[in-house]
């Protein structure tokens, strides 16, 4: 064979999918951390799946599925609200609500626990598969994934976003099989994104991913003179993906309502996991000093990889090392962002990791030394101290447990002006006989012009009291430390009818159930709630 010709075959062996990324290397050995100890890999699903409190969200999850689930079909437009009464909704959380209120309907609480673990650990395991692929010595990629392990603890809630956090783990060590081994089952992320799209918002994250996977494998290409092919296939396959995505039951407005979702102005001032991530490790350091350690952990992971790709930049892992920067600045962006910069960073931490100090994983035992059946009873202990086999969830935040048991009593009955925080625990208890103003499905179904008026009533802006005059609320129930507490207490047009240290329940003074006798006692602390 001459010269040219050798080089043909070269150019043509470099633009199938079945060559390694990897161009001039050796696969590296793969021993990976289910094989070596997977009771240790046990004790990090356990730290993992160690937060066990109720959501905001949690009550309507389960309300919206459970009715769901009785009509057999979903709701084409909201019926939980008096402010959007009517109003179009696209549920792109619908396929996970119905399997929480699956779980819960048939197990109860301990139906939820169980739903949420296995979520927490499919994301576990497919980041200790991801981390197996770079080589690296089992050492290393147990120490990082402790530290996603604790990292990602805060945010692994009964929330929708757990099947976002194992379906991009479970894209990351697809993708990282097919760059370090030069071939993986790609075809199988179509049906993941169908199915992704239906199970929660953050579907767009795959779409992402495989986009910025095949942009960066044509660049790499590129600057190898391979030619385009290999991205160009990849470019399809993301295509593939995209096109998966509306096989939902709202076809393209899926796409539509997360949009939305991403250009409201008033997310970041209303909702909690869309503050920026230095203000949020500011409001959790005022909270409480010891929930920073979380936020350590991510910020570490994330510098880590920083240092020691600039350190080792031809590790041979560029496609990952830009989909980490790309989550690394989206969780600067929004703290929400931050476990998926975390998933991100795992694997070319360790692959960069084990270059910098020139070592593979060929020389380190197939097993681990750590004593099975202490590592298998240090996980049942902290499962037992995280609550994870409790048949409790404790709430997250103060609910209005008091004023909605006191509406019971008295059989109240009306549209609330509520706390945005509380909005789907009310709809769970108070509905159908009580709509609220306003819940966590946000800007899903409600307007971004009602959105802006429950903020100037929220934090009693110029406006608020056109809020308050303007709707037809029959009570306001409201934390009594919040700013439009002080502006209700001097409308004589509203009476205080119940106050604790939780909630204050105002009536309009007119009404039938400002006649009720008061219950005011601002002192009196409610018992730690749990779940429902």
């Amino acid at each position: 064979m001459n010269a040219t010709s050798d080089r043909v075959a070269a150019r043509a062996a470099r633009a199938v999918d079945s060559e390694p990324a990897m161009r001039g290397k050796s696969a590296p050995a793969r021993l990976g951390l289910f094989r070596y100890s997977p009771l240790l890999l046990l004790i990090l699903i356990v730290i993992a799946d160690g937060g066990q409190r109720a959501d905001p969200d949690l009550w309507g999850h389960l309300r919206f599925g459970q009715a769901a689930l009785a009509s057999g079909r979903l709701a084409p437009v909201d019926s939980y609200s008096y402010t959007a009464a009517g109003a179009p909704w696209r549920n792109h959380e619908w396929l996970t609500e119905v399997i929480m209120a699956f779980a819960y309907d048939h197990l109860g609480v301990v139906g939820l626990k169980i739903w949420k673990l296995l979520c927490v650990a499919a994301t576990i395991i497919f980041l200790a598969a991801g981390l197996a692929e770079t080589g690296a010595p089992p050492a290393y990629q147990f120490n990082i994934l402790t530290i996603a392990a604790v990292a990602l603890t805060p945010q692994m809630e009964f929330r929708p976003q757990l099947y976002t956090f194992a379906f991009f783990a479970a894209m990351l060590a697809l993708l990282g099989r097919h760059l370090r081994r030069g071939r993986a089952p790609l075809w199988v992320t179509v049906p993941l994104m169908a199915l992704w799209a239906n199970l929660h918002g953050g579907f767009i994250i795959g779409c992402v991913t495989l986009a910025a996977y095949a942009g960066a494998v044509a660049i790499v290409d590129l600057r190898d003179g391979a030619g385009l092919g290999r991205g160009q296939r990849l470019g399809g396959l993301a295509l593939a993906a995209l096109a998966a995505t509306l096989a939902n039951p709202y076809g393209v407005g899926i796409w539509r309502t997360v949009l939305r979702a991403l250009r409201n102005p008033a997310t970041r001032r209303a909702v909690n996991d869309w503050h920026p991530l230095a203000f949020a490790i500011m409001e959790q350091w005022r909270a409480n000093h010891a929930g920073v350690v979380y936020f350590l952990c991510a910020i570490g992971l994330i510098a880590a990889t920083a240092i020691a790709f600039a350190m080792t930049p031809r590790a041979g892992d560029f496609p990952l090392a830009v989909i980490a920067a790309i989550m690394s600045v989206a969780a600067f962006v929004a703290v929400r962002n931050l476990p998926l910069a975390v998933i991100a960073c795992a694997a070319p931490l360790a692959g960069h990791a084990a270059s910098l100090v020139g070592r593979g994983g060929a020389d380190d035992p197939a097993r681990s030394g750590v004593n099975p059946w202490i590592a298998g009873a240090a996980a049942l202990a902290l499962a037992w101290y995280a609550g994870i086999l409790s048949d409790r969830i404790p709430m997250d935040i103060p609910y209005p447990a008091g004023a909605v048991g006191f509406m019971r009593r008295h059989s109240l009955r009306g549209n609330i002006l509520n706390d945005f925080g509380w909005g789907e625990y009310l709809i769970w208890h108070m509905e159908p006989g009580s709509k609220v103003f306003i819940d966590g499905r946000y800007d899903t179904v409600y307007s971004y012009a009602l959105i802006n008026h429950y903020l100037a009533f929220r934090f009693a802006l110029p406006g608020a009291q056109k809020v308050i005059d303007g709707w037809p609320h029959d009570f306001v129930m409201i934390a009594p430390e919040t700013p439009p507490f002080p502006l209700m207490n001097r409308d004589r047009a509203w009476k205080l009818i119940f106050l604790d240290g939780d909630a204050a329940l105002f009536a309009r003074a007119n009404g039938s159930a400002a006649g009720v006798t008061p219950q005011i006692d601002p002192a009196l602390e409610p018992k730690p709630g749990y779940f429902p």
